[in-house]
This record gives structure tokens, C-alpha cells and sequence, in this order.
């Protein structure tokens, strides 16, 4: 039809300045109608067909390359990218952090007990989390003491094994960044103590729970829970346990990993008739290290524990405790999920 109309120069210059100008645009191009006439075909001279013929080689030249799919997977989702010290700290610092953990952590006290000896206790604790659905997580802790217990009197002799076992769980919601969170759960009482001066082997239980507030450089919050174990007698007969036990916790992140902090352990020993309390006071400084895929949290402190007397019973401590703390928080490995 072109030929026939017009001049055949004047027909080859219209339809290379067309497939000029569709090069040019081609993000204005819009696609067909499904229900739209097909296009009516002209004949295209060679120099068009062949610069035609160029068109569709560039096009399939520049095709763009799929675009990556986010890593949805457990373990990214975990816990935000450690893009800064502080960033790296507070993942360290959370207790409610859904990464595998573990945590190492030795509490000195001398003067314990009626002959003034020295105690050790060494907690060992693995931190195991769980996605339960994409808002909520479950994070266990298994807590594990180790204890050298001095003699507490000229018939009973020092002794060194476990003590009871404490596993505890907090569901929580899985907040990221900064602002409020909160954690309940159960926690238990094993009877797996070695020796009746370790613990108290009765099967036993009650209520945990977490509440803590998250801004920049600062984590400030408490851990509480209550623990029953027995019916009859007290603590100090080794017989029952009814104690609260409550942990403020304050950190604050400078620079470089390094930090400052206070975890006191209060508690309070329902059993006895007078010296139920002990209320440390103290603090201490710590530092967070990434070395590879773990971060490397380690910390000391020192307590002062005769603010209210020395306590009997379940809690036995002395004067001071000197507390070293060593946490390895596995930044790579995978959290499972139930999604």
C-alpha cells in the first residue's frame, strides 16, 4: 500500500524515522489489548528490515537479569544486622535475642556460710530459640550450675557436682529495633542436684517472666520469677523451696564493644522466718567482640550482698561476689522454625 501512495524514498524514510523513535522510547510503548485487531502489516524496505533485525538483537542483549529473592529464612529474620557496635551489643545484651547462645558465668563468694569459706558456682547456660510464627518466638534457657560447695560446718565436708537443673521459657513477641518488650513463661525445678548440700531434689516450679525497654545505646529492664518445689520443712532443712527471684538488669553501650552494666540478684527465701532478703549492689563493665560468625560478650562484676544481713536457706551467700561472665551468641547459625 506504501509503495503504491507515495514515493518509495519517501516511504523508506518515514519507516526508519518510526523505528528510530521506537528505540529511542521504549518505555513509552504500552502492551496491546488482549481483545485488540491485530496490527496491519506493511512491507518493510531492506534497510528497514534490517535495522529492525538490529532492534530486536539489542533488545535481547540488554535483557535484564532476574531480580534476587530476600533471604526469607530463619536465621535472617532472627534478629536485625549487627551494623554497629552498639547494634552488635544489644544483641549480645537481650535476653529475649532469638539466637543459639551459650552462656558461661562464674559467681565467687567467700565467706559463705557459718565457717566463712569460700563458694564457687559456675552457670552454664544454653539459650535455644524457636520461631513459633512470624510475631512470636520462643526462647529457652537451660540453666545448669556447677557448684564447689566449701564446708559449712566441722561435720559436713566440701563438695563439688550439680545443682539444680533450671530450665526456663519465654514466649515472646519478636520485636526488632528499639522500644518495649515483654516475655512470660514457666520456669522448673529438677531434682538432678549430686549431693543434699548442691540443692534440693524435689521436682518443682513456677512463673517467669520479662519485662524491658530498648533505646540507642541504653537496655534497661527486669527478670522475675517465683520457684516451688517441696510441701514441707524449709530450705534450710533441704526439704522445700518457695523463692522469688528478681534480676534488674541496666546496660549502657559507649563505643568500640565496651559497655557498662548492673544485674543484681535479688532474692528472697519465703522458708525461713527472718533473713529472707539479699539485695547485692554493685555493677561492672563488659565488652562485646565479633570474631567470625559468633559474638564474643565478656564482662565482670562485683557485688556487695550484706546490705540486709547474711541470708540462710536457698540463697547462702556471702559477703561479696565477684562475677565473670563469658557469652558466645551464634550470629550464623539457623534458627529453627515452625512456619
Amino acid at each position: 500500500m506504501c509503495e503504491r501512495s507515495l514515493p518509495r524514498n519517501i516511504c523508506t524514510t518515514a519507516m526508519a524515522f518510526v523505528t528510530v523513535f521506537g528505540l529511542a522510547t521504549p518505555s513509552s510503548a504500552q502492551p496491546a489489548p488482549k481483545n485488540a485487531d491485530p496490527p496491519i502489516a506493511f512491507a518493510a524496505p531492506p534497510s528497514a528490515q534490517s535495522a529492525n533485525a538490529q532492534i530486536v538483537d539489542v533488545k535481547k542483549k540488554k535483557k535484564s537479569a532476574p531480580t534476587p529473592r530476600p533471604d526469607r529464612s530463619a536465621a535472617a529474620m532472627a534478629a536485625p544486622p549487627a551494623t554497629s557496635d552498639n547494634a552488635a551489643a544489644r544483641q549480645a545484651q537481650n535476653p529475649l535475642t532469638p539466637l543459639y547462645s551459650i552462656i558461661n558465668e562464674n559467681d565467687t563468694s567467700p565467706g559463705v556460710g557459718p565457717l566463712r569459706r569460700t563458694q564457687n558456682v559456675l552457670l552454664i547456660e544454653p539459650v535455644i530459640p524457636i520461631r513459633l510464627t512470624p510475631d512470636f518466638n520462643l526462647v529457652t534457657r537451660w540453666i545448669t550450675p556447677v557448684v564447689r560447695q566449701p564446708a559449712l560446718a566441722p561435720t559436713i565436708g566440701s563438695e563439688f557436682g550439680l545443682g539444680n537443673i533450671q530450665p526456663q521459657f519465654f514466649f515472646t513477641p519478636a520485636l526488632q529495633g528499639d522500644g518495649f518488650v515483654w516475655s512470660l513463661g514457666p520456669n522448673f525445678w529438677l531434682p538432678t542436684a549430686t549431693d543434699k548440700t548442691l540443692g534440693i531434689n524435689k521436682w518443682g516450679g513456677g512463673p517467669t517472666a520479662v519485662a524491658l525497654w530498648v533505646e540507642g545505646p541504653l537496655i534497661a529492664g527486669v527478670l522475675a520469677s517465683n520457684t516451688w518445689a517441696g510441701s514441707h520443712g524449709s530450705s534450710l532443712t533441704g526439704d522445700r523451696v518457695n523463692q522469688l527471684f528478681v534480676e534488674p538488669f541496666f546496660f549502657y553501650n559507649v563505643s568500640a564493644g565496651w559497655y557498662f552494666c548492673s544485674l543484681p540478684y535479688i532474692t528472697a527465701d519465703w522458708t525461713v522466718p527472718d533473713h529472707k532478703w539479699t539485695v547485692p549492689v554493685g555493677g561492672g563493665l563488659g565488652r562485646v567482640l565479633p570474631v567470625g560468625d559468633v559474638l564474643v560478650n565478656t564482662r565482670f562484676e562485683a557485688y556487695y550482698n550484706g546490705l540486709l544481713g547474711h541470708a540462710l536457706g536457698a540463697t547462702n551467700a556471702g559477703n561479696w561476689t565477684a562475677r565473670f561472665t563469658l557469652h558466645f551468641i551464634l550470629t550464623g547459625a539457623k534458627v529453627p522454625t515452625l512456619f
